[in-house]
């Protein structure tokens, strides 16, 4: 049988090179003190977990859509990766100012760190509350009735995610006012980025996502920094920062 050359599995060609590395793939700052640093291995893990999360719970595959209402952070990219494992579509809100039209249509599911502002936005959507504590173990708010609560959910999920082939045509990451629309072949047909890059606080993180991309095309690590953290001298000096996009 001939091979669908248009039909790859994107995600899994990008993180198995990493997977058996015990090198820093990401690292992330939060608040003061908050430093979490995963590993090729540990983040693979983590996006194989989610991935099966999204597939068991809400049946993630080609056609779904997934507005990814979160900061840039470990999590989010852990997440973001996890639906792009299933073949599915992420959705990232728009910078541009409130009560700009939107033209990408309503999502199927949320993941998001304000569950009851995206119940209310959002009423036909499945939601996913994601705590972004370094280390939680659960949201520490109140949930939707029906909402899915990612951090206490997720380490039950299984190690390892069999994705199936993706068109490279298909919807990647796609801005919901219809300013930016990728499909997967445009997502990850990006040349290697060379040397540690840092994204400072307030990255969009559909910025982190493709910077991510980028970096791990090769073997260069991310630093991501939260709200809370600020790029000094020591932080650059230490995780050997080359670029900053």
């Amino acid at each position: 049988m001939a091979t669908d050359t248009d039909s790859l599995d994107f995600t899994e060609r990008l993180l198995a090179r990493h997977r058996g590395s015990a090198a820093p793939l990401l690292t992330w700052y939060g608040d003061p003190g908050e430093r979490v640093e995963l590993s090729g291995h540990v983040f693979d893990n983590w996006v194989a977990k989610s991935a099966n999360l999204l597939s068991e719970e809400y049946d993630a595959g080609p056609g779904t859509r997934v507005l990814v209402d979160v900061p840039a952070h470990w999590k989010s990219l852990a997440i973001g990766f996890a639906v792009l494992a299933t073949g599915a579509e992420i959705l990232v809100p728009s910078t541009a100012p409130a009560g700009s039209a939107g033209s990408a249509g309503e999502p199927d599911l949320v993941v998001t760190d304000d569950p009851l502002a995206a119940a209310e936005a959002h009423p036909q959507a499945e939601i996913m509350a994601v705590a972004l504590g370094a280390l939680a173990l659960s949201f520490p708010g109140a949930l939707p009735s029906g909402a899915l609560d990612y951090a206490s959910e997720v380490r039950g999920f299984g190690d390892y995610f069999l994705a199936d082939p993706v068109p490279s045509t298909a919807p990647a990451l796609t801005v919901v006012d219809g300013s930016e629309a990728l499909d997967y072949s445009g997502l990850f047909g990006v040349d290697a980025a060379e040397g540690t890059a840092l994204l400072g606080p307030g990255a969009d993180y559909s910025v982190a996502l493709r910077v991510a991309i980028q970096q791990w095309n090769g073997t260069s690590p991310l630093v991501l920094l939260g709200a809370g953290a600020t790029a000094t001298q020591r932080i650059l000096d230490d995780e050997r920062v080359l670029r900053r996009p």
